[in-house]
């Protein structure tokens, strides 16, 4: 999770990730991220890497503020429920990306939209009867998924209700 200009108008940045079939998050809005190499030391240097590939944002240099809470995916792998971990950096200018393969698109929307209660919505699976909170995005995008529960958990620690 990336926030900029905390100091002036706080955003955060997103990335659409490219349509891959096959892929269970593909087209979603996401974070940069992926799964962590033999090669990774930890997960925060995959975080790193994984940004700088699907972006070509390094995060050298820009403060680490922490980590939310691990979140458990409904996928499993080798029978084990697939753990994400959400490191949180200050980037105080907001860096431009360059899209790699894995991303459809990239931006920075205003922390004030996705806490304000008027974009939440009810967001139905497609070919499924399944419903799930979600943030209408300023792009017309649906931001819902394990995301959405990353967004939630960083709005409920720092925007004050």
């Amino acid at each position: 999770m990336l926030l900029g200009e905390l100091d002036r108008c706080p955003q955060m940045f997103f990335i659409q990730r490219a349509l891959h079939e096959g892929d269970p998050w593909s087209g979603q809005i996401a974070f940069p991220g992926g799964s962590r190499d033999t090669a990774d030391p930890d997960t925060l240097h995959t975080a790193r890497r994984e940004t700088l590939e699907e972006v070509g944002i390094s995060l050298d240099g820009y403060r680490l503020l922490g980590q939310l809470d691990d979140q458990k995916s409904h996928i499993r792998i080798n029978s084990k429920p697939l753990v994400i971990n959400c490191f949180v950096f200050e980037v105080p200018e907001l860096p431009s990306a360059v899209n790699g393969d894995e991303v459809n698109d990239s931006f920075w929307t205003r922390i004030d939209h996705l806490a304000d209660p008027a974009n939440r919505m009810d967001h139905r699976i497609d070919r499924s009867d399944l419903h799930y909170p979600a943030i209408r995005l300023e792009g017309g995008q649906v931001l819902w998924g394990l995301t959405y529960r990353f967004v939630q958990m960083l709005i409920g620690r720092v925007v004050p209700h």
